[in-house]
């Protein structure tokens, strides 16, 4: 993609066994996931983040030498690039930032059929004027990926994201985390890899601009 930020996208069914590319303690990490979605996209996320780094950064790198840790905030990070991770339905996808790159989030989800609560629960009035699931995805995905890049996930309720605005508004934990961050400026895009599913990117303006 543009300014340096890469993108891999894999269908889960391109996996493949997890031992040529875990490492030994991504082995003792993986026997601990008994619940086997679980299992299966915390695998197909780090072989999209392995093979991004590979292809990217480290050509001559065996995938299972490639160790992915966390940052201060709990973010994918290789080395001292900031990675993000996602998946959805039978894709997993992965994204990589330049050096220095300190604001990268990345969402997919399917569209389809919701509870009215989901569309009470988590959008602001001024953002959805009706239930629509396509619509609504689509801020979804832009949500978690701004929380993604707060390194907040769970910690934060979407509705501290306003994005009825020319560009997104904060507040509350993700208005302090993202002061706390240097309020860096930032684009956000998002894509449809396929008919019905959303990924959302968001990435520091000095590395991505959108279209």
């Amino acid at each position: 993609m543009k300014n340096g930020l890469q993108l891999a996208l894999i269908r889960m069914d391109e996996i493949p066994a997890p031992g040529p590319f875990l490492s030994a303690g991504e082995l003792e990490k993986l026997a601990t996931l008994k619940i086997e979605k679980r299992r299966h996209d915390w695998l197909g996320g780090r072989y999209a983040a392995k093979t991004l780094i590979k292809e990217i950064l480290a050509p001559t790198t065996d995938l299972a030498a490639i160790e992915i840790s966390y940052d201060s905030f709990g973010r994918p990070v290789w080395n001292d690039r900031l990675l993000s991770i996602t998946h959805s339905g039978p894709f997993c996808a992965a994204a990589c930032g330049p050096a220095e790159t300190k604001f990268l989030g990345i969402d997919l989800e399917k569209a389809e059929t919701r509870a009215s609560a989901w569309y009470e629960d988590y959008f602001h009035k001024s953002e959805l004027t009706s239930h629509n699931q396509e619509l609504a995805t689509r801020l979804w995905t832009q949500k978690e990926a701004l929380l993604k890049a707060l390194g907040l996930g769970l910690k934060a309720d979407l509705l501290d994201i306003n994005l009825s605005g020319d560009k997104p508004g904060f507040s509350r934990t993700a208005l302090a985390r993202y002061i706390e961050l240097g309020s860096p400026a930032f684009a956000l895009r998002t894509l449809t890899p396929e008919p019905g599913y959303y990924l959302s990117v968001v990435c520091e303006k000095k590395s991505y601009t959108s279209d």
